[in-house]
């Protein structure tokens, strides 16, 4: 390392521009917004098992659930979006299809794991 200083320098500002990277990169997967994605998921995956157990997977229930998933996921879409807005400026776009993501996984995850419970 002391033959070659300069390349010492190199690695160490290529190893802080990485972090910087990495903490940018990472830094919208934690946000607020996926969090109350994620937890709104898992409760209208619980709500979708609740209608299907009390319609007894007819195919009413199966167009309720449709009907309640849809317009859940719209609402929740709708005040995320709005909320964004409010706090950023307008130039940057909302991650909507990260949202409607992890809305979709969350419910599906719950969904899934409510059958073993």
């Amino acid at each position: 390392m002391v033959a070659f200083p300069g390349r010492y320098i190199g690695s160490l500002q290529r190893q802080t521009a990485m972090r910087k990277i990495l903490a940018q990169s990472v830094a919208p997967l934690l946000s607020s917004g996926m969090f109350i994605c994620a937890v709104v998921g898992g409760v209208m995956g619980q709500l979708v098992m609740g209608i299907s157990v009390h319609h007894d997977g007819s195919y009413l229930g199966l167009a309720i659930a449709l009907v309640f998933v849809l317009s859940a996921g719209a609402s929740v879409t709708l005040f995320l979006n709005h909320r964004h807005v409010e706090q950023r400026p307008r130039t940057e776009p909302a991650p909507i299809q990260r949202w409607l993501l992890t809305l979709g996984t969350a419910m599906i995850a719950s969904i899934w794991y409510g059958h073993f419970f």
